[in-house]
């Protein structure tokens, strides 16, 4: 799935111009109870101003007096060499450049620099809650990375009247096993765990859904 999906548009976000003083982007930043924004020219992405980063410099600048610093342009505080990504990214990939970043969001601009929008850490969060989120029943197999074991899981969860909502296969790296979440709808949840556990797979995890569908 590409970010495209959970990305909030240029039309929904609060921005900074890169012509605004520190005062007034820090009012707009206060007003929407943010850590920082991205800073445009027009709708061209330029950078983002964090206000730590501010408030870090102000108390560095003794002989500036409050005034004269709120004064000051943007474009002396913001950061320029900020990461952004195409709208074609897959969630998975943004959400490893979270991982390796403190940033909040990442930037989403076209291949012309303009800024289509942000995707934001709660997004990404909100996305992979969704995969594994209590709506269905779920349950996790340990099983041995072989040939059609995927095949014969769906065959067996199928036949026992379950629904495969979501299938989430990762590597354990131990003795070549892979753990394979699954969510399921089912009527009968409890006989499609039995006709799993007698076709010998180790199935665990096994958590009923909260609400059923």
């Amino acid at each position: 799935m590409k970010v495209k999906t959970i990305m909030l548009p240029f039309e929904s976000i609060s921005c900074i111009k890169v012509t605004d003083t520190v005062g007034t982007a820090i009012e707009v930043i206060n007003r929407h109870q943010l850590l920082s924004l991205p800073v445009v020219d027009g709708q061209r992405f330029v950078g983002v101003l964090s206000k730590q980063f501010v408030f870090e410099e102000y108390f560095r600048l003794e002989d500036c007096g409050r005034e004269e610093f709120l004064a000051k342009p943007v474009q002396e505080f913001m950061r320029t060499t900020i990461d952004t990504i195409s709208e074609e990214l897959r969630i998975e990939e943004a959400a490893a450049r979270f991982i390796t970043s403190k940033a909040r969001f990442i930037p989403i601009t076209d291949d012309k620099g303009m800024l289509l929008g942000i995707v934001t850490q709660q997004a990404v969060f909100k996305r992979y809650q969704a995969l594994f989120g209590h709506e269905y029943n779920s349950l996790v197999i340990y099983s041995y990375d072989s040939r059609g074991m995927l095949a014969k899981i769906c065959e067996t969860v199928a036949r026992a009247g379950g629904d495969i909502r979501n299938m989430l296969v990762t590597h354990t790296d131990v003795m070549n096993l892979v753990e394979i979440f699954l969510r399921i709808d089912a009527a009968d949840f409890e006989k499609v765990v039995k006709a799993l556990t007698r076709q010998k797979f180790d199935v665990r995890d096994i958590t009923f859904a909260k609400r059923q569908v």
